[in-house]
């Protein structure tokens, strides 16, 4: 029992008057105290009226009381002061009127002191101002004391209103002391609520801040692999990045602001990934239209980055750092404050450090041509405030610094960022997501298939193969869809089954690749050989996708071969397949990258073309292909004497890795619309393979294949503007000795 009582008292000892509730409980403080002075003034001055003088006396007091408690709430704004003074009065003028006043009421307001002070007060105060009135009404009306209040108060109320009263009390007390635990539980759990936020904040901002870190170092990296594109501009989107922030900082910005243009400044050179190389690194002057697809690293750079960054200005940054002041810069011809100032900024800091670097075409500008052309470029190319608040920190000697920087740190910056880098892509691959898997063909897809062959080739030697299905496009044209599907479904479940401990993916399309671990090459030729044989009798069973066959180019690797090296050789490997006719396979050699090899292929062409032999019968074709080809054959009568040229276009990879699937088919796209842009109604084209293409050229001597093929190879650069693929081509003539040259397109 004592344990209870002293669980209830210490409850009662905790104000729940705290936070926002201090400061409404003073508020209602306040109001409540010019309630009880308004009704104070308003019963004085009716007690006045009626000549009771007493009663106004105390009505005055009242008044006294709601007015103090008002000033010390409101004005002072001291809980305790108001709640004291208050309730002292409150209870004096009372008590005098339960034993002094004549009219026999007086004991009724005391019935508002228990719900009262608990609300208002406490309830540690509600039950000792309840506990007093209780003691004076038993004293009053029980002991001989009665006889002193009798001429004031009928019997029935004397002997009634104490017990009345003490169940009142008790009624109230108890529910205000419930009410009491209920406010305390809420402030409790707020409070740990709180505490649990404010620790989930601490961790989330961790996070967040680790998450930054990562972000910028992988920004940092892309901006180095950016530079090593050229290696006189190593450091150079760091550089710019740096000097970038110094004007920031110099004009005051806030901190996130600049944090902002740090990134976006990184970031400005990234449409030069979809330069070509061969340009970059020329040496010599550039054609206008090399000139041309250089300035649309800009746009490249803005599309890029468009929608896929959280710093909004990282894309106008991409896009606008060619901007001139004076409206002559490109890409829009944006002038003045049309450019923004994250621009303009850019624009010095890009100008400075190309000037102050040795680029392939030059060797570093000494420091007065420098400033002369910081200076006579003010209000011309460079905002003229900026460029002075730049001068004006390169004449303090605080670009030194940057200036001086090392190639060792930037290496060493790019270790770590690659590092990183490598890790989170290790971490994704790892956690063996729903998209690791090839919908259509049931066996991994891209990207989870090239990581697990990548890490399974550091393990242990063995086969890489590279899988293309023929005639797939022929089946979806002439079956559907769904034909081309089974015919995909049919390759992976073919590959699942005979390759048991080896890994296989789909890259896309109707390519597959396929790893034969701890191998030799005949193992692996009777492995490659079972898949072709066991796709080749389960395709007979469906007459729908009985024109697919497989080639395979096969090459043997260590686990010093690199992904991307075994891939190259392969593709040459499947490359060669090709040449020679689809359905076959053939192991990488050396021999097959010699440089006589595209005159050795198209001459092999030329051959089997004039040993086709004739065509006899009804063609049977489509109205729409009948009337093209009628409408050629007219045009080839009418040019009957004129010389044939067949010529042989190749895209191949500019850094000899290994082509992405999809960039092939794109690149390829813009080469077929450049073609057909070029040549005219009466010659002829065809898509050879996956990376050639063939044209017939009717009535054209060398200098016209060669004014032809120029305008094809400029056409594809100003669509693509891609330095992925790189276009070749060898010339041939049909209608005399199957002689050929190759001429490279760059």
């Amino acid at each position: 029992m004592t344990e209870r009582i002293r669980e209830i008292w210490t409850t009662l000892n905790r104000s729940i008057f705290v936070g926002d509730r201090y400061e409404k409980n003073l508020r209602n403080i306040a109001t409540t105290g010019l309630i009880i002075a308004v009704l104070g003034l308003v019963m004085t001055l009716i007690n006045a009226a009626q000549g009771q003088y007493v009663m106004a006396l105390t009505c005055f007091f009242i008044l006294l009381a709601g007015a103090v408690s008002r000033v010390f709430a409101a004005r002072f704004r001291n809980r305790e002061a108001a709640v004291v003074s208050a309730a002292v009065i409150v209870v004096a003028v009372l008590t005098y009127d339960v034993l002094y006043a004549d009219n026999g009421f007086a004991f009724i307001w005391t019935l508002l002191v228990p719900l009262s002070m608990c609300y208002m007060f406490s309830v540690r105060m509600g039950a000792l101002a309840t506990a007093y009135f209780q003691l004076l009404f038993i004293v009053i009306f029980y002991t001989p004391l009665r006889a002193f209040v009798a001429p004031h108060y009928a019997e029935i109320v004397m002997n009634r209103f104490p017990v009345l009263y003490f169940f009142h009390g008790l009624l109230v007390l108890y529910v205000m002391y419930q009410y009491h635990r209920s406010v305390l539980f809420e402030i409790d759990y707020a409070a740990r609520l709180n505490d649990e936020v404010a620790r989930q904040t601490a961790v989330a901002e961790e996070r967040s801040h680790k998450i930054e870190q990562m972000s910028f170092q992988a920004i940092q990296t892309l901006a180095h692999a950016i530079d090593a594109k050229d290696p006189y501009t190593k450091g150079h989107s760091t550089r710019v990045s740096e000097y970038s922030v110094m004007i920031a900082q110099a004009l005051g910005w806030p901190k996130e602001r600049v944090d902002d243009l740090r990134c976006a400044a990184l970031m400005h050179d990234i449409g030069k990934i979809g330069v070509p190389d061969s340009i970059l690194n020329n040496p010599s002057r550039l054609t206008d239209v090399e000139y041309d697809i250089i300035k649309s690293h800009t746009t490249m750079g803005g599309d890029i980055l468009h929608g896929r960054v959280s710093i909004d200005i990282a894309e106008d940054v991409a896009v606008s750092h060619h901007e001139r002041y004076d409206g002559q810069g490109y890409p829009r011809g944006l002038k003045g404050e049309e450019i923004s100032e994250e621009a303009r900024i850019a624009a010095i800091a890009d100008a400075f450090d190309a000037m102050s670097s040795n680029r392939v075409y030059r060797k570093a500008c000494d420091v007065e041509h420098i400033r002369r052309e910081l200076i006579e470029g003010r209000g011309r190319q460079f905002d003229p405030h900026f460029v002075d608040v730049f001068i004006n920190l390169w004449d303090l000697g605080m670009l030194d610094d940057i200036m001086r920087r090392e190639s060792a740190e930037d290496e060493g910056s790019l270790e770590a960022s690659s590092a990183l880098l490598q890790e989170v892509v290790e971490a994704f691959a790892s956690q063996g997501a729903a998209d690791d898997i090839d919908i259509t063909t049931g066996i991994l897809s891209r990207g989870a298939g090239e990581t697990a062959i990548a890490q399974r080739m550091r393990q242990e030697p063995g086969c890489f193969v590279f899988f293309d299905m023929d005639n797939l496009k022929k089946i979806n044209d002439t079956n559907g869809h769904n034909a081309g599907d089974r015919a995909l479904r049919l390759m992976g479940d073919t590959l699942a089954r005979n390759g048991e401990g080896c890994v296989c993916c789909r890259l896309g399309g109707d390519e597959f690749l396929l790893f034969i671990p701890s191998v030799d090459e005949g193992a692996a030729e009777a492995q490659v050989r079972r898949i072709i044989d066991d796709f080749e009798a389960e395709k007979a069973k469906d007459v729908e996708i009985a024109p697919a066959s497989l080639s395979a180019g096969l090459v043997m690797c260590t686990p010093a071969d690199t992904f991307a090296q075994a891939y190259a050789m392969a593709d040459k490997a499947l490359y060669h397949v090709k040449q020679n006719g689809k359905d076959g396979y053939s192991f990488y050699s050396q021999s097959s990258e010699a440089s006589g090899n595209a005159t050795m292929d198209i001459r092999k062409l030329v051959d089997a073309i004039r040993n086709s032999g004739s065509y006899e019968g009804a063609l049977d074709v489509e109205y729409r292909q009948f009337a093209k080809l009628y409408e050629f054959i007219g045009n080839l009568e009418k040019r009957f004497r004129h010389p044939f040229k067949l010529i042989m276009i190749t895209l191949q990879t500019s850094g000899g890795g290994a082509p992405h699937a999809e960039e092939l088919e794109k690149a390829m796209y813009y080469m077929e619309q450049s073609i057909r842009q070029t040549i005219r109604n009466v010659d002829v084209i065809t898509r050879y393979n996956r990376q050639q293409f063939l044209i017939i050229l009717l009535g054209a001597d060398p200098e016209g294949v060669r004014i032809a093929v120029d305008r094809i190879f400029r056409g594809y650069y100003k669509m693509n503007g891609s330095g992925a693929f790189s276009p070749s081509y060898a010339v041939a003539d049909l209608e005399g000795p199957a002689s050929a040259r190759r001429e490279d397109g760059q």
